[in-house]
């Protein structure tokens, strides 16, 4: 169908007008401001590059200082170095790096001109086995921990480098093991989104090389992590302590995903590879449909070159990577309800069993050009590229359920529980309301998200320019099979039944039938009505058998901008100011597409192909279920004798809550200060005013009309649904101030306070209607609710050890005012009347919007430990180990309005903890981590016995290296040897109420470069 048109009253390109003024004079200043610093020509300048002796990779981040001018600079993501404003004579030039040992050359520097000078640093330690096995490692460790010692505020970084192949190139995989980082997964177990301190996952922050990009996400703004391939990147970033330069709309914290310069290397040309295979063997606990397919490709490739161009030397490097895998994880997840009660003994009347396969295939790319157009001018132009392809999410699942009523002969007759139910074992009569559902799914998934930067960078001395520009794209569907040849089949069995539930053994048998039609057979799934016809809304009989197609999509598109520049002044005590502006735009067009949906023919039986075997057949003695494939059912839809078309459902569909629109627009500006007195203590303040304009757009259903007035449903939808635009606008200011004190060379302990912010979600501020009968409430989103604002303090303590390694602690406290919770009482009821605003329904039903609920406060401890221990004798020297552990906990008016502790808010992780030891030697490499995640509440309850809680998740890796040739490691890991997965339960630990079942992983393959 074709949507009516929407005025939208602020366009990318109407929004970039107030901006095109200074970014154009960003441009022409690169024309221009050259000229004004040229005026050094009495004046010495030094310049060069600082690489690895071993590896050949230049090193960033290090320190390049003349002590007799107490000067000093860091080097740059290739590694290159400018100290100007020198004075002519003999200087003693001293290079640092962690890890690496020092390096000084006498340089005479002349004045006018530039003298180059390039230090190749040898590593501190030696480790006993071939260097180039242990460099890569080494050194990505040695990046992490220079860029952590080197940061103004407070953040942990990690380099991929130093982690080795991941069990599915999955982001989150390497972020969930850094401190106060937690993580949500879907249904087969993959990682989708991390949580910074507690936070939920939709207030962390995703930046790619500093700049906001889109992902497949509800809203945009935050990116799911298994769709970009590990692949691509050099290192991530969690920032904690926001600095004025950085995005503030980030409530719990940021990720960035950092990409390497082509330019930081000092060969010519490198080839990298990666060819493994990821394999469930038959030991774990695999389901049939992963044991039928346990094999699959994982692999990338990539090309760094480095060129003379245009009489230039080493000025234009490229880096191309490209990546294909298959992340295939199996559905294998029990869902359990019991009695709401606090007594140790329950009944257990609803049982949910779901098993399937996911097939994802995820392709990346990404292409690097740098181009050093002066010695003062780099420009670089990126593109990345995922996809995400899930043909194959085939799913079924059984559930047998019993209503919440116990048998009494004289008070409830129909009761369905028989009142000698044990805490495992609980018999339901065939009485109303007692069912047995089957229901199988065949959905597809695809997603792109291509991204395009063109990024400045100048260095003019004391003044420093950078601007960048980008594009960000990510378009994803969801829907009834590639070809729309699936979709959803449900059948009840037609009269109610009799069965025993017993969760002594949830591998075994928990079902057992004892009276009514078999739940076997499929003539006991012939529809019945549920819902007869009528002649205002329901066009056919609803029965007990359905089939629906579903497809959505979401496009996400995004424009984004920034400048920034840095002036030093030539004072006695090194003093910076850095100032700023950036705009990110950004549209979120979501839409259902083709919606239909049939109804099951009374008295009719369906008889086609059927699902793979599910566990629940399997764990039942392997008789079959009628499981029907939803592509086998699409082919019979045409058949009347089978089916009704529920063409009223079709023709309002496009006017669901699944339809939104949402544009927003923030603009930035800021100003912060850097310096150092006392030479020590480092300092840096500022404050970034952000400006939020947001407009919203959907349908609400404003009348009813009968079927009999309009019989034309698409003409009827049209007619009963009308749009509606919000838009709003509101700006903050961000104020912040972090110190760095150098206590001694190795110990620094540093303080941070910051403010940042978290925004309503789409959902939230589209006032869109649920409606809920049974409840009596009409849930509406809420254009009015206002952000959430926390004041952050951090304090943390650190310790650099000579070799590669680090020993922080650090305390933290985030208060927020005008929290966000979920929706919530409004106080007010629908009035009665046709003019209630809805069409004269819902009269007396309480409204529920998500509003603002007051303040909260969270705080907590992190202690991070890392270290390579070569100061061990003979062959322990390659042994590194590392650890962190995280404390946290929270009170306030999380939700409603009582003041809440920890242990009543849901979501929030209290205890984290990581830990892994690496040890190299020869040829040989060796590896083990594991991680925990503490036992916390998933849903909070006033009801007796409803609230739910995760247990601990405690899971292990190991893993092997051989290295076969200097550019050929073959590798052999094992994932989650614990086979531990997620595990729910109601008020008592033996009260399961979810599980999923997760086997381990075996990954053998090469990697390697030449």
């Amino acid at each position: 169908m074709s949507y009516p048109d929407v005025r939208y009253p602020r366009s990318f390109l109407f929004r970039l007008l107030p901006h095109a003024t200074s970014l154009v004079f960003v441009l022409v200043a690169t024309l221009f401001v050259p000229a004004l610093f040229a005026q050094e020509t009495g004046t010495a300048r030094i310049s060069g590059a600082v690489t690895s002796k071993s590896s050949k990779n230049a090193l960033q981040g290090a320190v390049v200082m003349v002590p007799s001018l107490n000067r000093s600079v860091l080097t740059d993501s290739s590694g290159n170095f400018s100290l100007r404003d020198l004075p002519a004579g003999a200087l003693d030039v001293v290079v640092s790096y962690t890890g690496f040992a020092d390096s000084t050359q006498r340089i005479v520097a002349e004045s006018g001109k530039n003298v180059e000078a390039t230090f190749e640093l040898a590593s501190a330690d030696i480790v006993q086995m071939e260097a180039f096995t242990v460099e890569s490692m080494k050194e990505g460790q040695a990046l992490s921990i220079t860029e952590q010692r080197n940061a103004m505020n407070v953040k942990t970084v990690v380099a991929l480098d130093e982690w080795g192949v991941l069990p599915t190139q999955n982001i989150g995989e390497l972020a969930s093991r850094l401190p106060g980082i937690t993580y949500t997964t879907d249904e087969d177990d993959l990682m989708i989104n991390v949580s910074i301190r507690g936070q939920p996952d939709s207030y962390t922050r995703l930046n790619v090389d500093g700049m906001s990009t889109t992902g497949v996400s509800g809203i945009g703004r935050t990116a799911t992590l298994h769709s970009f391939s590990a692949s691509n990147y050099e290192q991530i970033e969690v920032i904690a302590g926001q600095t004025p330069d950085k995005r503030a709309d980030s409530l719990g914290g940021q990720l960035n995903l950092k990409t390497r310069s082509p330019l930081a290397m000092r060969e010519n040309r490198r080839y990298n590879y990666n060819f493994n295979l990821r394999y469930f063997p038959s030991y774990s606990d695999r389901n049939q449909q992963l044991a039928d397919h346990p094999l699959h490709p994982d692999m990338s490739v990539g090309y760094t070159g480095v060129y003379d161009v245009f009489g230039g030397r080493r000025n234009l490097g490229i880096v191309l990577n490209a990546s294909y895998q298959e992340v295939v994880n199996q559905i294998d997840y029990d869902f359990l309800q019991y009695q709401f009660t606090n007594d140790p003994i329950a009944y257990f009347h609803d049982y949910d069993k779901r098993s399937g396969l996911n097939h994802r295939k995820i392709t990346a790319f990404m292409a690097r050009a740098d181009y050093r157009l002066s010695d003062s001018t780099t420009v670089s132009l990126r593109f990345l590229y995922n996809a995400g392809d899930e043909p194959f999410y085939d799913r079924t699942r059984v559930n047998p359920f019993a209503p919440r009523t116990i048998y009494n002969a004289t008070t409830t007759p129909n009761g369905a529980i028989l009142p000698d139910y044990t805490a495992n074992r609980t018999e339901v009569r065939p009485v109303a309301g007692v069912r047995f559902d089957i229901n199988t799914w065949g959905f597809s998934f695809a997603s792109k998200n291509p991204t395009g930067t063109l990024a400045f960078e100048h260095d003019w001395g004391r003044l420093k320019v950078d601007h960048a520009y980008r594009w960000s794209n990510t378009t994803w569907w969801s829907g009834a099979g590639l070809n729309r040849q699936a979709g959803e089949y449900l059948a009840r069995v037609n009269a109610p039944i009799g069965f025993i539930l017993n969760n002594s053994n949830l591998d075994g048998q928990v079902f057992t039938q004892t009276a009514g039609p078999s739940v076997y057979a499929a003539s006991s799934y012939s529809p019945i009505v549920l819902t007869a016809a009528n002649t205002t809304t329901v066009p056919v009989p609803q029965t007990s058998v359905s089939f629906v197609k579903r497809d959505n999509y979401t496009r996400t598109n995004e424009v984004t901008a920034n400048v920034n520049a840095t002036y030093t002044f030539a004072t006695a005590i090194p003093l910076a100011v850095k100032a700023g502006a950036d705009t990110v735009n950004r549209r979120v067009n979501t839409a259902p597409n083709d919606t239909r949906r049939w109804y099951g023919v009374v008295g009719s039986t369906i008889n086609a192909d059927l699902m793979p075997i599910s566990e629940f057949e399997l764990q039942h003695g392997g008789a079959r279920l009628p499981a029907y494939k939803p592509s086998a059912i699409s082919g019979t839809l045409s058949n009347t004798a089978l089916w009704y078309e529920d063409v009223n459902f079709n023709a309002t569909s496009p006017y669901g809550i699944g339809r939104r629109i949402m544009e927003e627009g923030v603009d930035s500006a800021y100003i912060q200060f850097q310096g150092k007195v006392l030479n020590r203590l480092n300092f840096l303040g500022g404050v970034r005013g952000e400006w939020v304009t947001t407009d919203t757009f959907n349908y609400f259903r404003a009348r009813t009309t009968p079927i009999a007035t309009e019989p034309d449903h698409y003409k009827r939808a049209a007619m009963d649904f009308q749009k509606q635009s919000t838009s709003g606008d509101y700006n903050k200011m961000f104020p912040s101030i972090h110190f760095a004190y150098d206590i001694t060379d190795n110990w620094k302990a540093r303080a941070s306070w910051s403010t940042s912010y978290g925004r309503a979600t789409l959902q939230q501020l589209v006032p869109g209607a649920t409606v809920s009968d049974a409840n009596q409430t009409v849930t509406v989103g809420n254009p009015a609710i206002k952000p959430q604002e926390a004041k952050n303090i951090d304090i943390k303590l650190e310790y650099y050890f000579k070799s590669t390694g680090k020993l922080t602690v650090g305390a933290f406290q985030k208060k927020i005012t005008d929290y966000i919770g979920s929706s919530s009482n409004s106080g007010f009821t629908v009035p009665s009347g046709q003019d209630n605003g809805y069409d004269g329904l819902y009269s007396g039903y309480t409204i529920f919007q998500p509003t603002n609920l007051g303040d909260a406060e969270a705080e907590g401890l992190e202690f991070d430990y890392s270290q390579r221990l070569s100061f061990l004798p003979g062959a322990f020297k390659g042994l590194t180990v590392s650890g962190n552990y995280t404390y946290q906990r929270t009170k306030g008016r999380f939700a409603g309005t009582t003041v809440l502790n920890t242990n009543q808010v849901a979501g929030f992780v209290p205890r984290l903890f990581n830990a892994r030891v690496n040890y190299v030697y020869k040829k040989f490499g060796f590896s083990a981590d594991m991680t925990f995640k503490g036992e916390y509440l998933v849903v909070y309850s006033t009801t007796a016995g409803a609230t739910r809680w995760q247990r601990d998740l405690t899971r292990y890796n190991v893993g092997f290296t051989y290295r076969v040739r200097p550019e050929a490691t073959v590798f052999l890991n094992f994932d989650n040897l614990s086979e531990a997965g997620p595990e729910q339960f109601f008020q008592y630990d033996n009260r399961t109420s979810q599980r999923l079942v997760a086997p381990t992983s075996i990954k053998l393959g090469v990697t390697g470069q030449f």
